[in-house]
This record gives C-alpha cells, sequence and structure tokens, in this order.
C-alpha cells in the first residue's frame, strides 16, 4: 500500500478504470515494441555458463531421463531449454515470459498502490531496463527466474492484502486461497530448481503467512503455508537425494567444492604443502588467468584438466579435493575469507548487464544502446544504494511510520536482503548477475518508500 491506503484487491476494478485501460496499452506497446527490436535487431547469445545448461538439456532429451545427468546444474533451465527445443524457440519463449514478467509488475505495482500510473510507471522501468532485456536474448536462466520470482510475488501480494473479505472472489473462500498459495509453492519449487540461490523464498513466504498473515485465522495461515513449502520441500528433498545418491555430495549440485574454490582463489598460495602439487598448478592457471582476465576470479574451471591429469582423480572426486583444500584455508585464515565475502557482497550491488556490443551491426544503433545502457546502470547503482540506506534507517520506529510499510514490502525487503547474503557464501565470482531477478524489486520498494515520504510530507504542509 501507498501511505496506508487499503487496496480494495479486485483486479476488475482497475480494467474497468478507462485510466488504468490507457496504462495497460502504454505499458504492452512499450513491451511489445522492445521485445520485438531486440528480436530483429539481436540475436540470442550465449555466455559462458551455457554449454553446460545446453549438454544437460541434451543429456534428457537424447537419454530419456537422468540416469546419465551429471548434476552440475540444477534441472530447471536445462528443461526449459529442452522443452522449447532450438534457441530460436527459446528466445521466443524468453521474450514471452519476460512480456508476462511486466505485467506481473503492473499488477504488483496495483495492488501495493491502487495507482495505475504508479504500476504503469514500475512496468515500463521493468520493461525498459536493457540490462534485463538483454537476459531475456541470453541463453541463461535470468528470463525464467525473474518470471518464476515475479509470479511468486503477484501470488504473495494477493495472499497478503489487508482486507481479504472486500473481494467478492475472495469472501469466505478458502478453495481460492488454497489455490494460490498452492500455485505459490508450484512456481516458489521450479524457481528453486532454475536457480538455487533462491531455494529460501517458498520457506520465506511460508514463514510470514504463518506468523504474520493478519486477517487469516491460523488454520488458515497454517494450510497456506504448508501448501506454499511443501512443493518446494518435496522437489529439495528429491533432488538433494539424487546428487548425494548418484555423486556422494550433499548439496543442489555435484560442483560445491569447485564453487569453493572461487573463495579461496586469491590466497590459494597458502594451501598446506601437502597440496603442493596441485596448489602450485593451480597457481599457474591463475597467474594466467589475470594475465588474460585481469582477475583471478574462475581460474577453477580453466585448471580442471589439468589437475584431473595430474591427480588422477575424476571430476567429481577432483572437486571433493579442491572443497577440502578450500574448507582447510578457510579455517585457517578466515579473515582473508570475510574479506572476499564483504567483497562478494559489494559486488551484488553493482548493475550487472550481459550483451555482446558486437552483435549489433549498425555502430550508431549501438553506441546509443551503450550510452542508455550506461545511463540506466548509474541510475540503477543509485536506486539500490537508496535502499540499502533506506533499509538501515527502518531501524527507526518514526522512519517505519512514515514509510507505511505494509507485510508485502517487509517480506520483499527481507527477502532482497537474504539473497545478498546468500549469494556471497555461495559464490564468489559474477555476484552482480544474481541481483538480475531481483532488481525490479528494489525499484519497486524503493520507488514506495518515496513516493509515501512525499505524500506524508505533502500531508504535513496543508
Amino acid at each position: 500500500m501507498i501511505n496506508g491506503k487499503k487496496n480494495p484487491g479486485n483486479p476488475g476494478s482497475m480494467l474497468a478504470n478507462p485510466t488504468g485501460q490507457i496504462w495497460l496499452v502504454i505499458v504492452l506497446a512499450a513491451a511489445l515494441l522492445v521485445r520485438a527490436s531486440l528480436w530483429l535487431a539481436y540475436p540470442i547469445a550465449p555466455a559462458n555458463d551455457t554449454p553446460t545448461y545446453q549438454h544437460l538439456a541434451s543429456s534428457l532429451l537424447n537419454n530419456g531421463g537422468f540416469e546419465r545427468y551429471n548434476g552440475t546444474r540444477t534441472p530447471g533451465y536445462p528443461l526449459f531449454l529442452m522443452l522449447a527445443g532450438s534457441e530460436a524457440r527459446v528466445y521466443f519463449f524468453q521474450l514471452g515470459l519476460g512480456l508476462l514478467t511486466t505485467l506481473l509488475v503492473f499488477y504488483i505495482g496495483w495492488q501495493l498502490s491502487q495507482r495505475t500510473w504508479f504500476a504503469g510507471l514500475l512496468a515500463l522501468a521493468h520493461t525498459l531496463n536493457l540490462g534485463q532485456i538483454f537476459f531475456e536474448a541470453t541463453l541463461l536462466s535470468e528470463a525464467l527466474a525473474t518470471f518464476l520470482l515475479f509470479f511468486c510475488l503477484a501470488c504473495l501480494v494477493w495472499l497478503f492484502r489487508d482486507h481479504p473479505g472486500s473481494d467478492p472472489l475472495r469472501k469466505n473462500s478458502a478453495i481460492l486461497t488454497g489455490l494460490v498459495a498452492l500455485a505459490l509453492g508450484l512456481a516458489a519449487a521450479a524457481l528453486a530448481m532454475a536457480r538455487p540461490l533462491f531455494a529460501f523464498v517458498p520457506f520465506w513466504g511460508a514463514l510470514f503467512l504463518l506468523l504474520f498473515w493478519r486477517g487469516a485465522s491460523f488454520k488458515s495461515r497454517l494450510g497456506a503455508a504448508a501448501l506454499v513449502a511443501l512443493p518446494a520441500l518435496i522437489t529439495l528433498l528429491v533432488w538433494v537425494s539424487f546428487i548425494y545418491t548418484h555423486f556422494n555430495i550433499l548439496g543442489l549440485d555435484s560442483i560445491g567444492g569447485y564453487h569453493m574454490v572461487n573463495h579461496t582463489t586469491s590466497f590459494f598460495e597458502l594451501a598446506p604443502q601437502e597440496y603442493a602439487p596441485i596448489r602450485d598448478t593451480f597457481l599457474k592457471f591463475r597467474a594466467k588467468h589475470i594475465a588474460e582476465t585481469g582477475s583471478s576470479i574462475n581460474t577453477i574451471w580453466d585448471a580442471i584438466p589439468a589437475l584431473m591429469t595430474q591427480t588422477k582423480l575424476n571430476y567429481y572426486s577432483l572437486g571433493r579435493v579442491m572443497g577440502e583444500i578450500s574448507s582447510r584455508l578457510i579455517r585457517e585464515h578466515p579473515w582473508l575469507y570475510l574479506q572476499n565475502l564483504a567483497l562478494g557482497w559489494v559486488w551484488f550491488w553493482r548493475v550487472g548487464v550481459f550483451w555482446l556490443p558486437e552483435s549489433i551491426s549498425n555502430a550508431g544503433l549501438r553506441a546509443l544502446t551503450n550510452g542508455v545502457m550506461l545511463v540506466e546502470r548509474l541510475a540503477l547503482a543509485g536506486i539500490n544504494l537508496l535502499f540499502l540506506g533506506g533499509s538501515l534507517t527502518l531501524l527507526s520506529p518514526k522512519i517505519r511510520d512514515m514509510l507505511k510499510i505494509d507485510l508485502f514490502i517487509w517480506f520483499a525487503a527481507s527477502a532482497v536482503w537474504v539473497t545478498s547474503i546468500l549469494q556471497t557464501l555461495a559464490e564468489h565470482g559474477d555476484n552482480a548477475r544474481f541481483l538480475a531477478p531481483m532488481q525490479t524489486l528494489v525499484v519497486l520498494i524503493a520507488a514506495i518508500w518515496l513516493v509515501n515520504l512525499y505524500t506524508e510530507w505533502k500531508t504535513k504542509r496543508r
């Protein structure tokens, strides 16, 4: 809500409003135009991680199941690639998901504010974010994860409304509430399988439903929380069991040890003498990687073949050994590890963009795109700083009262913070990429805070 206004919660009231119709047409037109232009001017682009997803999609298709699945990725995006088929269809479907995400952003913005102009501007901010759009044109899981995340958020904002009885469709309708909660749970399970970083979302949402959902009986809160959490819990348990059974690794993928190396690459020379052959070989690759890229991040992926040859270990056994070395380095040099964690957390807030400028043949259009993207990145970086500063001010009861934060915003802001912490614990490398699915959510939160502050200021001036 904005400035404490209650939401009637009926989407029909938005569409019945001529202003709402106009804003919806504007948003749809912009979303279609931008994506059609991208389709015509920019081919779908691969990234460094693309081959791993494609390999697993091919394995699922050609082997008829998971028997030969190597577990390097959770199956969400590989299944999407397999079902889509060709890269052209993947591109089309991802642009379609982007369009649907824009509509979900519009719906969430309207539900929170009951102002179609606010919902429209928020949806336009999402659909005109070139960093977001170019992820829809990339063979990576961001477009799918963003759609699933905002579907979950749309379900939550529906459930979190202050007056459930104000909508005739919801009045005394436990069935409808249950269906929305179940849809949220299934989407959250799919989200966890697409991007494991967001595996906490269903459980975080269930916790909020159980403890803080005002206007609902304990029975309703418990039932909704169970429907949200159980699909993800079952899915994750099945997948973790599969990884453990096939690779003797407890986790969501089979390469956790390699991920840990990124946390210790910068001080791998401190590895114990008993690992000297592995250490010395790795350091040679680190020096080469720094010379080629200017950074030591992701050295491990270049070094794996040589290390396998040197140690006579297979891919998974080597991963476990590298994990053991990294764990020991972390225990023996916790301060260096904490420095890397802090750096990774800072990197998370940088606005990451993945695109291939050379794919745009027209030099003028390429320069214009690059300039617009730079401006957007600076603006989004400022919004991220505003979110961080605003979050700290929430320690003041007076500020909390001025911002009129409702349950959804509490959930959303806390989820962003949880994500920022989990990502730096999980990986040390492409941290800015992890924010991409949540970047619009950060914009939404900051926008609501600003409008509430402005409305409060105007009220006090009267």
